[in-house]
């Protein structure tokens, strides 16, 4: 038998001594319990437990927003998801790299227009690995944002471009 086809029980006990008490319940109703004793209510819990969307995303793990870093060598790492990192080649729709936008906005350039090579505030990340650099920023406050790019190196609008905000401050500046 699984777990949704088991009847659930709430065992409750009101002083030492008495009687345990057990109740039947459905799913729905031991959700709405525990969201409920978690402070939560019911529609966080059971949101939590929906299916995870398939739209391509990703999110910065290091550095994390508003950190202080003490070293002017940045680690920088994104997760992605739903969206297959490669080496540039042949457009295939999915498929793609990050670039990094160092203190520029993803607005500098157009959807569908080619990321600028050769500069060094977009760092194209086409070689393994690929969602992880080391970068080297001046001591100050910086903005990178991550921008995928498909394989020719046009900036992709899906995912949609993530930043983050930190300062580089290393020991006695």
């Amino acid at each position: 038998m699984s777990f949704y086809q088991q009847e659930e029980r709430i065992v409750t006990r009101r002083k030492a001594g008495d009687d345990v008490l057990a109740v039947p319940i459905g799913r729905r109703e031991l959700m709405r319990a525990i969201g409920l004793v978690l402070g939560t209510g019911a529609v966080s819990l059971v949101a939590g437990c929906a299916p995870r969307s398939r739209e391509p995303s990703m999110r910065f793990l290091s550095p994390m927003n508003g950190m202080r870093v003490e070293s002017t060598k940045v680690l920088v790492r994104v997760e992605v998801q739903n969206f297959r990192l490669v080496r540039p080649g042949a457009p295939r729709p999915g498929e793609g790299h990050l670039h990094l936008f160092i203190d520029v906005p993803a607005s500098a350039v157009p959807d569908g227009e080619i990321i600028p090579t050769g500069k060094p505030e977009f760092v194209h990340m086409g070689t393994p690995p690929f969602a992880e650099r080391v970068i080297e920023l001046t001591p100050g406050v910086h903005t990178i944002t991550a921008v995928m790019g498909d394989n020719t190196h046009a900036k992709l609008s899906v995912p949609p471009p993530v930043s983050v905000t930190f300062l580089v401050q290393p020991p006695g500046t």
